[in-house]
């Protein structure tokens, strides 16, 4: 039995991630930013302040991995690691003016990308996209427990 992996969900999931991280990062470029430093940045344009504990958590990212966007979004000005005012063994993230001031920019081309990317769809499609793939996401958070 021959077993092409096109067949299967996780080889178009996995294409199209990549792909779309592609993409992404080509357009961030502007702004001196990857994809993943643009989600750092997107959970404290929701609420700043978070600890790098917290980041992990929203992003579902190794320690390791999120210490390194927070060093590199530092070196770049766009955030400040700060010491909790109330317990001194936390430290949190807060934006810089600077990287207030990318926000607008990166999430209208990430809204500009999602027009592209649904192109060709109607809005019942994209609403059964969508659905499908939080059941997907669903079903992956269960298996990731």
């Amino acid at each position: 039995m021959e077993r092409k992996p096109e067949k299967y969900i996780g080889y178009w999931i996995n294409k199209v991630e990549r792909t779309m991280k592609n993409i992404h990062d080509k357009r961030f470029q502007e702004y001196g930013i990857t994809l993943s430093q643009g989600s750092l940045l997107h959970q404290l344009w929701h609420k700043d302040g978070l600890t790098q504990t917290e980041m992990q958590e929203r992003l579902k990212l190794r320690g390791a991995s999120v210490s390194g966007l927070v060093d590199a979004l530092i070196k770049k000005g766009l955030i400040v690691r700060k010491q909790d005012n109330e317990d001194a063994r936390y430290k949190r993230l807060y934006l810089t003016e600077k990287g207030r001031t990318i926000e607008d920019k990166t999430i209208g081309l990430l809204m500009e990308l999602d027009e592209e990317i649904m192109e060709g769809f109607d809005q019942e499609e994209k609403d059964m996209l969508i659905c499908w793939m939080r059941k997907l996401y669903s079903n992956l958070e269960k298996l990731d427990k």
